[in-house]
């Protein structure tokens, strides 16, 4: 079977910093890195901060401007992305043709950037930019307030509960001084807590000289953030619905409803049995809600894993006519799951046959495997992946079912 994971060869530099490199014969160099930590790593009284160092590091690189880091980067022919915050890590990237001299001019700006940053310039500025989008995400305040009430119900006595999204909220953002910024870098922005996944021209002899060099290869002391293991109990809920009428706090008209059925899912349950299981209940939901009923464009089911827990979402906008009973329906279609051993095999089939047929690009598969470092903290061969398929069962179906059971569901409606 092709499988480009498991051609990666793993080093690690004198300083701790981790690289997981593949040579392509091609004219040029994607790198993808990974801090790892994230939203998860804010002080409870100061959410967002994580997501705020990301902002301003990018403008506090040694010698450069942000604007003259970007023009290096549309000069040569490549890209670079300048930071996104998640709740386990924060990634940022680059893309340049794969010689030295252009390595080497790269790994200044980007050294510099992640591990000898002093956070001095412009943070006012990003501090107002963070605000616009929070406002952007949050337009009025109410529904912040309904995104930390499903984190409470769901999560309650974990770290979870607190935690909206990486964004953060304002007395978060609003308060974090110079020092406390600096003050989660120096801790987080550590050898030991990076990764990087490099693929592309330059053999690794090369790479390692030139990042050993760079302020990639600098001593800097700190360790890695590790995977907290599965929650070994799942909490119920306290609060279990909550309807709003959106009219009471928007003067313009709505003309449709929006519904969310959220779980909190045990982490150490099988992924791929629960990919299947997920495949297996989008279908019938399409079936019974749009393609029978048309009351949605579609339903969409998500899940995020945070380690050492995940939460699993049904959710989609749909007609005002169907809030009386679309709850019931949702509820009806994944009892439905445990007996459709028709729909189960051909859904375990196709994502084999996924594994068989899957094909990266170098940038793909260099993003791929740093979501790999991120969850997994490693790079998961897609050999791993068929196998953990080929043990799926049917009776998993039912169990996955289980977990989404009334009394642990928290289901959020807005209406008109």
């Amino acid at each position: 079977m092709y499988d480009p994971f498991a051609k990666f060869t793993k080093h690690i530099l004198s300083n701790g910093l981790e690289i997981h490199h593949q040579f392509w014969e091609r004219p040029w160099i994607k790198v993808e890195i990974v801090v790892h930590s994230g939203g998860r790593e804010d002080p409870v009284v100061m959410p967002g901060l994580a997501h705020f160092v990301e902002h301003v590091v990018s403008q506090n690189i040694d010698g450069y401007g942000n604007d003259q880091a970007r023009e290096f980067f549309d000069t040569c022919g490549g890209g670079a992305g300048f930071g996104s915050t998640g709740y386990r890590a924060t990634r940022y990237w680059f893309s340049v043709p794969a010689d030295l001299a252009t390595f080497h001019d790269v790994l200044d700006i980007f050294g510099s950037m992640l591990l000898g940053a002093q956070i001095k310039r412009e943070v006012e500025r990003e501090r107002k930019v963070i605000l616009r989008e929070f406002n952007e995400r949050y337009p009025f305040i109410k529904q912040l307030e309904w995104d930390m009430g499903i984190q409470r119900a769901l999560f309650g006595g974990h770290r979870l509960e607190t935690w909206n999204r990486p964004l953060g909220r304002p007395e978060g953002f609003l308060s974090a001084t110079e020092a406390d910024l600096q003050g989660f870098y120096d801790t987080h922005y550590n050898p030991s807590n990076i990764s990087l996944v490099i693929v592309g021209g330059l053999p690794i002899e090369q790479v390692m000289f030139e990042l050993e060099k760079s302020q990639f290869g600098m001593k800097k002391s700190g360790v890695r953030n590790s995977i907290p293991p599965p929650l070994n109990q799942i909490p119920i809920p306290m609060e279990q619905a909550k309807t709003v009428k959106l009219s009471d706090y928007v003067s313009f008209k709505i003309e449709q409803a929006t519904y969310k059925a959220v779980w909190a899912f045990p982490a150490d349950f099988s992924r791929q049995a629960l990919r299947v299981f997920s495949q297996v209940l989008d279908k019938i939901l399409f079936y019974e809600i749009r393609e029978k009923l048309g009351d949605t464009y579609g339903v969409d089911i998500n899940e995020e894993s945070f380690q050492d827990v995940c939460r699993y979402e049904i959710g989609g906008r749909i007609s005002p006519d169907a809030t009386p009973y679309i709850n019931e329906l949702v509820r009806k279609c994944i009892s439905m799951v445990p007996s459709r051993h028709d729909l189960f095999r051909r859904k375990l089939r196709a994502c084999m046959q996924r594994c068989q047929m899957s094909d990266r690009s170098g940038s793909g598969l260099a993003d791929s495997s740093a979501d790999d470092l991120v969850s997994d903290h490693r790079i998961i061969p897609l050999q791993e992946v068929c196998d953990e398929l080929q043990k799926v069962t049917f009776e998993q179906m039912a169990e996955a079912a289980a977990f989404l059971s009334s009394e642990r569901q928290y289901t959020f409606i807005t209406c008109p």
